[in-house]
């Protein structure tokens, strides 16, 4: 059983209003009325269809998750993108057996932003990367491309297959499989 004293209680209830009202005063004052404001929302930028029907194309799957595409779309969304959109899909609609290697030659000859954007797509899709080395943004994590081709076997990296602490116990000696 606690001990608690009116003496106590009194200094406890003081020095936690205090605290409370230094902070207000601390927060209005020093860092400005807009200290816990919520940062503005990036308006969404409309998502053609043309761009989920080529990232299908691109990724050989059929269903991808829309939220990553809104996502890819809107960071990678310029006045030439949806005219650079059509030029890529024109170009795998017309070298439609052309694939690894020979593909990466082809878009080699193409225009630069050609080339970029094919990279911009597969890197959005396959890794949830966007952007230059040094000043990338991470847009997807546990719903790309490269984790659901595997979902069926591996879990992300940031998924634990047990309890917590379940790596300090020895496992069983029959071998666990996943279904």
């Amino acid at each position: 059983m606690i001990n608690l004293s009116r003496r106590r209680m009194v200094l406890g209830t003081a020095s936690l209003l205090a605290a409370g009202f230094g902070s207000q005063l601390l927060g209005s004052s020093v860092f400005g009325n807009q200290a816990h404001a919520a940062p503005p929302m990036a308006s969404a930028v409309t998502m053609p269809d043309n761009f989920m029907q080529l990232s299908r194309k691109l990724t050989a799957m059929e269903h991808l998750e829309p939220h990553l595409g809104q996502a890819l779309y809107s960071w990678l969304h310029h006045e030439e993108l949806d005219v650079q959109l059509d030029a890529l899909v024109a170009l795998l609609d017309a070298h439609s057996d052309v694939i690894g290697d020979p593909l990466h030659q082809l878009l080699a000859q193409q225009p630069a932003a050609l080339g970029q954007l094919y990279q911009q797509l597969v890197n959005g899709w396959y890794l949830g990367v966007v952007g230059q080395p040094g000043s990338q943004l991470c847009i997807g994590f546990e719903n790309i491309v490269s984790y659901e081709l595997v979902k069926d076997s591996v879990l992300p990296p940031s998924y634990a297959v047990g309890e917590p602490n379940f790596w300090i116990h020895k496992p069983d000696s029959e071998v666990i499989t996943r279904g």
